[in-house]
């Protein structure tokens, strides 16, 4: 693969000690993630704990829950299962019933919902907002019943779903030696509820699964070290595709971590932080492994706070959303999208939301307006997310064309068949049935009334839902 385009690496600032530097990943990473249960929490509807569940075929084609969401039942008819985070609430939608998750006690916050590929199963954490109380591990059927705590110490990030197996993240947690708090296994939930424990480490980053599903590529990070390892799922050895000690500079950055931005079929993509700035969110250098050993390669510099879909793979090249010069996190500005192999710009000046389509045949991605500077006030967000314009990008021809019926959208997501697009777009889910067609509004709202946790115009969106179209 061959790179066409100009990235400029960003002046650093001196390198830290290894333990600092560990320190602040692990305490960002937390701050991130419970940050917004404290938003959500305090913002949740009284009303909402009234309203069970609906699976009645006298339901009107839109419900209006109290003090909760808005579903339209009839448009979402025949494209599957879908499970979303409203107000600190999960709903699930199946076929024409809207079913609400029960409310854990506690102060507990549902967060990243999981639909299994085929719709059967779901997933989802349950946070407290405090900060300490260990989060939770949820398992119901993929239509919202059956709803069950699973057993395990400290689940932290769901790395996803395959086949009726599922990847978590979690603890025991490293708290006596740095790095501190971090977790320190990968294990395997079947969908009955039976765990085991795949990796055991002393710190572990995140971790992907290969394109085939039979193993996971795992980044673990020490003190002084970062390694990406990968591991058969059927127990079989593993081998070491990265090692790098904290003096062995990377991307000409001494003390460096790592994390992944996924396993494809060329390769693992890394990202790499390192000299004092964790997730370097400026931009951060991304590399392809192209096999166990082989020297990481620097392909772009992209936004890596895991907010903003940076990244996209499918059958016929890799996405990224570049920076360029000095235009920093936001997303307002600089912001560009190469397609490789070979590499190539495509779209306008601000591009980003790159997503192909299940068959790798089309890009989806989204233009919008180029804003230098800030202020970065719910107003001014309102307005740029609105002024969102969605194209289609043909791998075969080059030909790029617009969706019209999709104004406004951002984090898009394709449905199995590849006909269908979902999308958010007024801070509620909408779908757009085909692609020459009209969007229906889905389900909102998502977060608190003009209140979207961002940063720098960053919005999580994509843990807010998940959809499964079969």
């Amino acid at each position: 693969m061959h790179t066409s385009f100009i990235v400029l690496l960003l002046e650093r600032p001196p390198t830290p000690e290894p333990e600092a530097l560990i320190e602040e990943a692990r305490a960002r990473q937390r701050r991130r993630r419970f940050g917004l249960a404290i938003v959500l929490v305090v913002l949740a509807g009284a009303g909402v704990a009234a309203y069970l569940t609906w699976g009645h075929s006298s339901l009107p084609a839109i419900d209006r829950v109290p003090n909760g969401p808005v579903v339209n039942l009839s448009a979402f008819a025949g494209h599957g299962n879908l499970a979303f985070v409203s107000r600190s609430t999960l709903w699930v939608v199946d076929g024409r019933k809207l079913r609400r998750m029960p409310l854990v006690p506690g102060y507990f916050v549902p967060q990243e919902p999981r639909l299994s590929p085929d719709g059967k199963w779901l997933a989802y954490l349950e946070v407290s907002p405090n900060g300490v109380t260990p989060s939770q591990l949820w398992l119901a059927h993929g239509d919202g019943s059956g709803a069950r705590e699973v057993s395990m110490p400290t689940p932290e990030k769901l790395v996803g779903w395959r086949g009726d197996e599922l990847a978590v993240i979690a603890g025991p947690e490293r708290s006596r030696v740095c790095p501190c708090s971090s977790p320190t296994t990968v294990r395997l939930v079947t969908s009955s509820g039976s765990v085991r424990t795949l990796v055991h480490v002393p710190s572990i980053y995140n971790a992907a699964w290969s394109p085939s599903g039979n193993a996971l590529a795992v980044a673990e990070n020490g003190q002084f070290w970062a390694r990406v390892v990968t591991y058969p799922i059927d127990g079989g050895a593993s081998r070491v595709w990265l090692s790098r000690t904290a003096k062995q500079p990377l991307n000409g950055m001494n003390g460096t971590l790592v994390d992944l931005a996924g396993w494809w079929r060329n390769g693992i993509g890394i990202w790499v932080f390192g000299n004092g700035m964790v997730h370097n969110n400026d931009g951060t250098p991304l590399d392809l492994i192209t096999e166990p050993g082989a020297r990481p390669r620097e392909v772009a510099q992209t936004l890596s706070s895991g907010a903003t879909d940076a990244v996209s793979a499918g059958s016929r090249g890799i996405a990224f959303v570049i920076t360029t010069g000095d235009s920093g996190r936001n997303v307002f500005t600089g912001k560009h999208l190469v397609v490789c192999s070979p590499c190539h710009r495509v779209g306008g000046p601000e591009t980003g939301d790159p997503s192909w389509s299940p068959d790798g045949a089309t890009l989806a991605f989204t233009t919008a307006p180029n804003y230098r500077f800030g202020p970065w006030t719910q107003r001014r967000i309102e307005a740029w997310f609105a002024a969102h314009r969605v194209h289609l990008y043909n791998a075969s021809t080059g030909r790029v064309t617009n969706v019209p019926g999709a104004n406004g959208a951002t984090s898009l997501t394709w449905s199995d068949d590849g006909r269908s697009l979902l999308f958010v777009r007024d801070d509620a889910l909408w779908l757009l049935p085909s692609l020459d067609g009209r969007a229906e509004r889905i389900a909102g709202p998502l977060y608190p009334p003009k209140n979207w946790p961002q940063y720098f115009a960053q919005v999580s969106w994509a843990t807010q839902f998940s959809w499964a179209s079969r």
